[in-house]
Parts: structure tokens; C-alpha cells; sequence
């Protein structure tokens, strides 16, 4: 009797065995087919605020953001280029020239636009509605686990810059306060806040 139990558990197990790897193959077979690769074709492409007003914005950014150790570092996915930060251009180190360059305004412009690119274009075509939807706006106020923590208070000059840009008519005073430069001379120059 023990004899037969043990040939049938045998076979009950090779049975179970069998069925297990066929239910595997079709699990895995499920499994590749649900997981396809990405379409390389699909693009989006970043729609921001205007360009041309974020001369304004990239000073505030620069200030508030740019240091070495937080986004003026090649080790962020925003980057933010300018003075007493990553600087761009063989002639500039991180507190020369006092200004920054206009290639910095591009590429800080391009990383900021880029970093959630639907979003982005919703706040913009909403005229600034639901900038609290956008990652850097809520880091920046300390809304969402941040490791530089806060840097901008809501409704002080660098968040209404920052937000008057989003909007579509950027607030240069708040600008130039956040910034700490003169809006009227051009090229900002950056000193230190009161």
C-alpha cells in the first residue's frame, strides 16, 4: 500500500510538475506580450511660457536653485545654469562674470520646460491655472519632500515670478526682488539682497 501511494504521489507530482511549467510558459508568454517596448517614434515636444520673459525668471532660479550642491549640478534632472553654479562657456566660473550668459538663460529655460512636458503645456494653455501641479513649483515651496527644502515662500517675489511667468506676463519687479538685479539694466547684474 505504501508502495502505491508513493508511485501515485510520483506521478501526481510529475503531473504537477508538467502543468506548472505549462502554466509558466503561458504566464510568461502573458507576461511579454503585455510589456512591449517603447514607440521611439512618439515625441513631445515642451511647450513653456515665453522664452523671452525667462531672462527674468533664470535670475531667481539661479539664486534660489543654482547652487553647486542642489540644480547647478550636472547630477540633477533640472539643472539650472548661472552665477554661483554650473556655468556654460570656457570664460565663466561659478562667480564670474556676475550676470548670466545667454546660453545659461537657454539651457536652464529648456530644463525647466522639460521636466514634465504635458503639464508644462497645460499650465501655460490654462494661463498659469494649477502651477501647483508642476514638480519644481511644489519642491520650490517645500509642498513635496525637497532636499534643499523650501526655497520660495508662496505669494513672496521669486514665487510670484515665477508663477506671473507661468501665467504669461512675468512680474519683473518680483523678478528683479527674488533675483536680487535691476530689471531695467540689462545685463542683470547680480549682487547681494539686502
Amino acid at each position: 500500500m505504501t508502495h502505491v501511494l508513493y508511485t501515485h504521489s510520483r506521478r501526481s507530482l510529475a503531473r504537477l510538475a508538467v502543468a506548472g511549467v505549462a502554466v509558466l510558459a503561458v504566464g510568461g508568454v502573458v507576461s511579454t506580450s503585455g510589456c512591449s517596448a517603447p514607440d521611439t517614434s512618439a515625441r513631445v515636444d515642451p511647450v513653456g511660457p515665453d522664452a523671452t520673459q525667462f531672462v527674468y525668471v533664470a535670475p531667481v532660479l539661479s539664486r534660489r536653485c543654482g547652487s553647486i550642491d542642489c540644480h547647478g549640478s550636472t547630477f540633477r534632472n533640472m539643472r539650472v545654469y548661472g552665477y554661483g553654479g554650473l556655468r556654460l562657456g570656457a570664460a565663466t566660473s561659478p562667480d564670474v562674470p556676475a550676470s548670466l550668459t545667454a546660453e545659461e538663460v537657454t539651457a536652464t529655460y529648456e530644463s525647466v520646460i522639460g521636466l514634465e512636458p504635458e503639464i508644462m503645456r497645460d499650465v501655460v494653455k490654462s494661463g498659469g491655472a494649477g502651477v501647483e501641479r508642476l514638480t519644481f513649483v511644489r519642491k520650490g515651496r517645500g509642498d513635496e519632500e525637497h532636499k534643499g527644502h523650501r526655497r520660495v515662500t508662496p505669494g513672496d517675489p521669486s514665487d510670484r515670478c515665477i508663477t506671473t511667468w507661468l501665467a504669461g506676463n512675468v512680474d519683473k519687479d518680483a523678478c528683479g526682488a527674488g533675483g536680487c538685479f535691476d530689471p531695467a539694466a540689462t545685463p542683470f547684474k547680480i549682487t547681494q539682497c539686502l
